[in-house]
């Protein structure tokens, strides 16, 4: 079985995710069959499903573009999550590093997005 037709532990499993490096690898498209979009969609759906309510999940990503970067927080936001990106050292191209900071089924307005 791939990756994305496993069942996690079950609903409401993990109160945390943390995540280095994984979302742009599911934007990778080496074969015509690879779809990102299905993959980033499949993934936030499987994660959602096993995050409580208010549970956070936090991704340190490298995004290729401001294109890409949007492509996963859109799948993110349509699978149920709230949140946003933070960028921590904005202005160094050496030490900057880029986290996409979720919510599971919590609203924007009542949750504080990390500083950088």
């Amino acid at each position: 079985k791939q990756w994305y037709q496993r069942r996690v532990r079950g609903a409401g499993s993990f109160d945390g995710v943390v995540s280095i490096s994984v979302l742009q690898w599911l934007c990778n498209a080496d074969k015509a069959s690879h779809n990102p979009f299905k993959r980033l969609r499949c993934f936030f759906t499987m994660l959602y499903s096993s995050m409580r309510q208010g549970g956070r999940a936090v991704f340190q990503l490298y995004p290729e573009s401001p294109k890409q970067m949007e492509l996963i927080t859109e799948q993110a936001t349509r699978c149920g999550f709230t949140g946003g990106v933070v960028v921590d050292y904005p202005n160094s191209t050496k030490a900057k590093k880029i986290f996409l900071c979720l919510f599971a089924g919590v609203p924007v307005t009542g949750v504080r997005m990390p500083q950088a």
